[in-house]
């Protein structure tokens, strides 16, 4: 197995190119890091996988995992300086981008305008773990490297639509029910048909042009507290509305 060894070379410049989301978007890519992400993810969506990148170490102890696919060995000192974080243990994959698609599942999750990666991340894994559709509207990138640490495979393993209109969602059959603070409390909601969930902005909260066009507001129950971290609001609304109280 020929060793790349230079930091010149074309492989490690698209590598780095990938950290922004001009290229990202261009070339229609993104990588993700670490060798469970890894093979989590290229086992999800082999035929997302454009190749998988090691570093000297990484081959000589888990090469024979990733056989199946195009793998390129980088020498380990240049590996370490195209890596976006200290633990990715010398193993990365470059993914094609899946293709934005409306939602299908009879639940869904709309994101609007959550900005910080690891709230996206950790949604998009909350939602592969309860079965809902994702659509992310003005929202941190994606396939960002932040994003993609956070959620770990579910950014390939559901369904996400990229900058769909509420309009258009409503027009699919779904009830929006929008996490506001001064909506019913969700535990007590009912609710039967298809749905989306709307969790909003971290600071302000669901757009009021959304919230206008809301069938139900709902909330959960606090004391001596404002707010929520939005995955974790969005994570227990996700559990309640899908799976209902267990005794």
């Amino acid at each position: 197995m020929e060793v790349i060894k230079s930091s010149d070379n074309r492989t490690v410049k698209h590598i780095s190119k990938l950290k922004d989301k001009k290229y990202r978007d261009e070339y229609g890519e993104f990588f993700a890091e670490g060798y469970k992400n890894v093979l989590d993810t290229v086992t999800a969506r082999p035929e997302l996988v454009k190749s998988v990148v090691l570093s000297e170490n990484a081959y000589s102890e888990c090469g024979e995992k990733f056989c199946d696919f195009n793998t390129v060995v980088i020498a380990d000192g240049v590996f370490d300086k195209i890596t976006d974080t200290k633990t990715c243990q010398g193993v990365l994959c470059i993914m094609q981008k899946p293709k934005s698609m409306p939602p299908k599942a009879d639940c869904c999750i709309l994101l609007d305008r959550v900005r910080d990666p690891g709230n996206v991340g950790t949604i998009l894994r909350t939602a592969v773990a309860c079965g809902y559709d994702v659509v992310v509207n003005n929202c941190a990138d994606v396939y960002s490297p932040k994003v993609i640490r956070s959620a770990m495979s579910a950014a390939v393993k559901c369904n996400i639509g990229i900058d769909i209109a509420v309009d258009d969602i409503k027009n699919m059959g779904y009830t929006l029910i929008v996490a506001d603070m001064h909506g019913d409390n969700v535990f007590k909601a009912e609710h039967s048909g298809k749905y989306c969930i709307v969790v909003g902005n971290e600071a302000e909260g669901v757009s009021e042009d959304i919230k206008t066009k809301a069938d139900k507001l709902l909330a959960l129950p606090q004391s001596n507290m404002e707010s929520l971290n939005a995955a974790v609001a969005a994570a227990v609304m996700m559990f309640v509305l899908k799976f209902g109280m267990r005794n």
